[in-house]
């Protein structure tokens, strides 16, 4: 007769553990162990061998649950399968399943920081450290479902920081991209995940237009001399203007990286952001730019010589182009980004960000005849064709040092208040204007 709940309710525990076999050969039974717990065990035999497994304990699992785990069972049996082999594989991957703090830890040392520039890493790792790990840090990962996912980023969104919202979901997307590649769960919950476009009509993330007028760009030439950054913040800056190259690819910037004799200054793959060499030809302005730089580079005499806590004063220049007070190390791109905000309103330029500095040089450039695939060369734009990419390697060095000269000539006589000749005033609204 099968097993009943009065049945298993009646087992009393004896001073060894036994075992109840359920009449009708159905390979179910119940051990009773000497403390009064239950639990549910199937006998079966896998290839000739006798073994055991362990449904789970009575009365968490119930009689009717313990038939339906013992159908599953046999089931496996009739495909050739080893349930409990089975059953001890998913409990062990339970146990050694990682949590989202894993995961994170583990896309950021294996995946992350081999393949993203330094600046990605660190703000992939800032999002999971404020807006993921908090809810999620001791979760599993496989657990982490959509509607978890879409929580997570409804609440980020509920604080209106509309773009961090979509950094997060780039975050997530990509977390458990990995993931799923590595095996560590089966589905990703993150797929396709939605972005913010308009909030009440407005976009969320409108690309900036904004370019310095010629006056702005007279006030910020001439005001850096009137604001307390140090001389080679203030050199960085200008460089930026002059040969409109990106922020973190000037910051780290050597001497020796410039041919004096080529006037070239080479950024090395390491350096630039497409992960190619960059030659950028330095024209009269950027040279003369240069012989106040190599000044900077040399620090400066302590004057209080007796403090016992000074390090020996170092007379060799820094071999950084842009060195920080530190001396040992360059400036960096929050410190370029810190000293032009906090001094807009005495350079003259309202809301522009150093960014705008290299649109400013780009914009100007295409206003006095620069041909597009000059400029995109000069800006160290990535090829977008296989042409570019693989086959055709020239690096149009004279032309674009022919175009550096003009933006030379026409930036010199603008800092000198002349009239710059053949240059239209530049249409739109992104010239001297606050989008």
């Amino acid at each position: 007769m099968p097993f009943t709940v009065r049945q298993i309710d009646a087992l009393k525990p004896k001073e060894r553990r036994y075992e109840v076999p359920e009449p009708g050969r159905t390979g179910l039974s119940v051990r009773v162990s000497p403390g009064g717990a239950r639990a549910w065990a199937f006998r079966y035999r896998f290839h000739g061998e006798q073994k055991r497994m362990i449904f789970g304990g009575y009365p968490t699992l119930g009689l009717a649950d313990a038939r339906v785990k013992l159908a599953d069972a046999k089931k496996l049996l009739r495909e050739g399968r080893d349930p409990g082999a089975l059953l001890a594989e998913e409990r062990h991957a339970l146990r050694t399943a990682p949590t989202m703090e894993d995961l994170a830890h583990d896309y950021l040392t294996r995946h992350a920081e081999k393949t993203m520039r330094p600046t990605t890493v660190k703000e992939d790792r800032r999002i999971l450290d404020k807006e993921v790990l908090p809810a999620w840090q001791h979760r599993l990962a496989r657990d982490i479902m959509r509607r978890d996912v879409m929580a997570l980023l409804n609440g980020v969104e509920d604080r209106g920081v509309y773009v961090m919202r979509n950094r997060v979901a780039g975050v997530l997307s990509r977390v458990f991209l990995y993931a799923l590649n590595q095996g560590m769960i089966n589905g990703s919950p993150a797929v396709q995940l939605p972005r913010l476009r308009k909030i009440q009509n407005k976009k969320v993330e409108q690309p900036r237009t904004r370019v310095l007028s010629q006056d702005e760009i007279r006030s910020f030439w001439h005001g850096l001399n009137q604001i307390p950054p140090t001389r080679s913040m203030k050199a960085a800056l200008r460089w930026l203007l002059v040969t409109g190259q990106r922020r973190g690819e000037t910051v780290l910037a050597q001497r020796a990286h410039i041919d004096d004799a080529a006037r070239i200054w080479r950024i090395p793959p390491e350096n630039a952001k497409t992960d190619r060499e960059q030659l950028v030809p330095l024209p009269q302005l950027a040279l003369d730019l240069l012989a106040e730089i190599d000044e900077v580079r040399v620090r400066p005499q302590p004057t209080r010589l007796n403090r016992k806590d000074r390090k020996p004063h170092d007379p060799e220049p820094s071999a950084w182009l842009f060195p920080s007070t530190r001396h040992g190390r360059p400036i960096t791109p929050a410190a370029l980004t810190c000293a032009l905000v906090r001094h807009r309103h005495t350079l003259g330029i309202g809301d522009a960000t150093v960014h705008d500095l290299r649109r400013t040089f780009a914009t100007w450039h295409g206003e006095i005849g620069t041909p597009p695939e000059i400029l995109a060369s000069l800006l160290g734009h990535a090829p977008n064709t296989i042409t570019k990419q693989v086959y055709d390697q020239s690096l149009l060095l004279e032309r674009r040092r022919d175009a550096m000269e003009k933006w030379s000539v026409w930036l010199s006589r603008l800092l000198a208040a002349e009239a710059a000749d053949n240059v239209i005033p530049l249409r739109g609204v992104g010239v001297g204007s606050h989008p």
